[in-house]
């Protein structure tokens, strides 16, 4: 065989050439981009880990260096003086904490599913969770119940100055092995502390967040569509441009994550056991009072934070800043001195819809009732005229009605209104499910009792069915119990009958519970526009999927 050589001095010129374009390239030798299909971060290496302190800052030092910089830190053991950290064991948490309850996701934001729990869907108690979680695709993702806040350490710097004053909320993250989150930013600051496990993050810059294919929430938070395990860098090639840092925290760390900085998430161990506490997105600090006064770690229930749980009730996790709320509306205020429904709407769930002609002309109360998103929007709105609106007119002073009335307990609850996630409370399944659901279920057990071969139905029967079209075990059971008030222990075709438009009612809306019984602007407040044609469709593919798989 014949070889064909370069010539030596040809062969070292080329080999030089190719060392110089080697490192230029973000391909593959196959032509495939560095990092394509792989997990996160394959795509170019880390421009290393975050700061990590092994003493903690001043406030000031906190702000000048940190918050005011967005710049993550770790803090190296800082959780350690957390009594929870020791004493947070299954056994102890089961005994002392077992009847609260608590929200919960999948271990994979990715698939968008909310597993059940012992209060229906999202819901579960921690005795469950405790119980459950390593074998279960279960995390828990909650506001911290209050009773577990007095084994929380507030980091020394926090406890004075805006920064006591800005705490929001504190939140409680629990799961096995496994737990992974998507690409995401939050609205708000937030210092994670570890107990259990240890955590591996990716943290890239807001600076490039144009580099990212982003899904909005509306707010400030914000996710990304790339898979973190299979990075798709062929479908989103400016990815590849992104740069990142890294994070490795262990047990006892705490780390500063600035608000609507993008990061990644895999948890690791056995039992891998978080606090976060939440806080305002600040422009500026008055730090003054820390000034000459010893600082040390303070129990979070001691500190005034804006939104807290009871353990039992509905969550407020993740509503809005009311500090920021407060001043959008003082904004907004000085815009206009008289708001009208659709200002409000507008500014606060449609910005995008510029065209007042859409909301102008008013509509029937009633007709505007159903499960979209607009849908809802409208009805949000009307809770905040409830609240406003003193003389029933259908603006908004803002010297007289608004700018007066907005005290942090006012604020909070308009917060909640705007930003309510359904979730966060047991109704969330009802929400979730419409009546469009629950009719088409209602009515194939009719047909189903409508059979001489079969006149009657139990509870086991009836929940099978349920469970089927999305339901949870807890809610179904609550509605067979409504069918069957004398507990025979089956159900007929006439005892469906008597209590389906009951049932039914249950579903109705989607909307908080808590705004839409006796509230006088159901019968009061006009809601204003032709938005009804673009709102309460019914998505006939969905309802037909549902009759095929009962």
């Amino acid at each position: 065989m014949r070889l064909f050589m370069l010539p030596p001095t040809t062969a070292v010129v080329a080999l030089f050439l190719w060392s110089l374009l080697v490192p230029l390239t973000t391909e593959t030798s196959a032509g495939v981009p560095k990092g394509h299909g792989e997990p996160l971060g394959n795509h170019r290496d880390s421009d290393g880990h975050v700061d990590i302190l092994t003493t903690l800052p001043s406030p000031q030092e906190f702000w000048d260096k940190y918050v005011s910089k967005r710049r993550p830190v770790l803090f190296s053991g800082a959780a350690r003086s957390s009594p929870g950290m020791q004493l947070w064991t299954d056994e102890y948490m089961l005994e002392k904490f077992g009847d609260l309850k608590v929200r919960i996701e999948g271990k994979h934001q990715k698939e968008g599913k909310y597993p059940e729990g012992e209060k229906g869907i999202a819901q579960d108690t921690l005795r469950n969770v405790l119980q459950t979680y390593r074998t279960r695709d279960v995390y828990v993702v909650s506001q911290i119940p209050d009773p577990l806040t007095e084994q929380v350490a507030v980091l020394p710097f926090l406890t004075c100055g805006t920064f006591k004053d800005h705490i929001l909320e504190s939140n409680l993250w629990l799961g096995g092995h496994g737990t992974q989150s998507q690409i995401h930013k939050d609205a708000d600051n937030a210092i994670n502390c570890l107990f259990s496990g240890t955590k591996t993050w990716i943290m890239i810059s807001q600076d490039y967040e144009h580099l990212l294919p982003v899904v909005s929430s509306g707010g400030y938070s914000a996710r990304a569509t790339i898979d973190p395990d299979d990075v798709d860098l062929i479908k989103y090639p400016k990815f590849s441009e992104v740069p990142y840092t890294h994070v490795d925290m262990k047990p006892g760390d705490c780390l500063f994550i600035p608000a609507s900085h993008w990061h990644q998430v895999n948890s690791h161990g056995s039992k891998n056991l978080a606090v976060s506490i939440m806080m305002s997105r600040l422009k500026e600090v008055d730090l003054s009072e820390c000034d000459g006064i010893d600082l040390d770690f303070k129990p979070l229930s001691e500190m005034n934070m804006v939104f807290t749980y009871d353990g039992y009730s509905e969550q407020t996790m993740g509503d809005m800043d009311p500090f920021e709320l407060r001043e959008r509306i003082v904004e907004l205020c000085s815009a206009i001195k008289e708001l009208s429904f659709s200002a409000v709407y507008h500014e606060f769930f449609h910005k995008e819809d510029e065209d007042n002609e859409v909301i102008n002309n008013a509509i029937d109360t009633e007709m505007a009732k159903g499960k979209s998103s607009k849908q809802q929007d409208l009805h949000q709105n009307k809770q905040i005229f409830a609240i406003l609106d003193t003389d029933g007119d259908n603006f908004l002073s803002c010297d007289e009605e608004v700018l007066p009335k907005l005290s942090i307990e006012t604020l909070k609850n308009l917060a909640n209104i705007i930003s309510y996630d359904p979730s966060n409370s047991e109704e969330y399944e009802f929400s979730r499910m419409g009546t469009e659901v629950i009719r088409i279920l209602i009515e194939h057990v009719i047909n189903k009792l409508s059979n001489d071969k079969a006149p009657k139905m139990t509870k086991e029967q009836f929940l099978l069915r349920y469970r089927a079209v999305g339901g949870s075990r807890p809610v179904g059971s609550q509605l067979y119990d409504m069918m069957d008030p004398s507990q025979q222990g089956y159900i007929t075709r006439e005892m469906v009958l008597s209590k389906m438009e009951d049932v039914i009612s249950l579903y109705d809306n989607g909307l908080h519970p808590h705004h839409t019984q006796n509230m006088p602007w159901q019968a009061d407040i006009e809601i204003p526009g032709s938005l009804i044609n673009e709102v309460g469709t019914k998505q006939q593919w969905k309802a037909q999927k549902i009759r095929d798989d009962l």
